[in-house]
């Protein structure tokens, strides 16, 4: 049986991006993802810290599988722009930064997260992508083989999902 693509509008895709961010990103998802990584939430800054890599961890995953899935590049840039503009009015202190300062901050930490894709050494790329994810939470990379191997998942599962959908824009 043919997978049926269901035909949405540029921003209803870049809606159910931001839907699927979202998900990701509640108290209690982060929360567990914490408690997954033994990382301690003592302070309220330890919360943020941790939401804020997350945040920019799973907007480099959903922009990753869109570049990898969209041929359309100018569809694709459009809908990522209108999904960027969501992230930042829904959840950045817009007193802190403009869009533009905040889009050239986040641009600079994809360029990491697309680097650690790129590596070509063993194991594989996944566990260079999470070795960036480690070192941007912890402030250094802590070899604990367990941590690395929650980061490969998530990023996989995330971007497996993400893959699955049946959504023709």
């Amino acid at each position: 049986m043919e997978d049926i693509k269901i035909p949405i509008t540029k921003k209803q895709f870049a809606e159910v991006l931001y839907h699927w961010l979202s998900r990701a990103l509640t108290k209690k998802e982060i929360k567990r993802n914490a408690v997954a990584l033994d990382f301690k939430l003592i302070k309220d800054d330890d919360f943020r810290k941790i939401f804020e890599e997350y945040l920019v961890f799973d907007m480099w995953s959903i922009v990753y599988t869109c570049e990898r899935l969209l041929e359309n590049e100018e569809i694709r840039n459009e809908c990522l722009d209108i999904f960027h503009n969501m992230v930042y009015n829904g959840y950045i202190n817009n007193n802190e930064f403009t869009f533009k300062n905040w889009m050239i901050s986040i641009s600079l930490r994809y360029v990491e997260y697309n680097k650690a894709m790129k590596t070509k050494q063993p194991p594989n790329p996944l566990w260079w992508v999470a070795r960036e994810f480690n070192k941007n939470l912890f402030g250094k990379v802590r070899k604990d083989f367990f941590v690395q191997m929650d980061i490969t998942e998530y990023f996989g599962l995330f971007v497996s999902h993400l893959e699955k959908s049946n959504i023709g824009i």
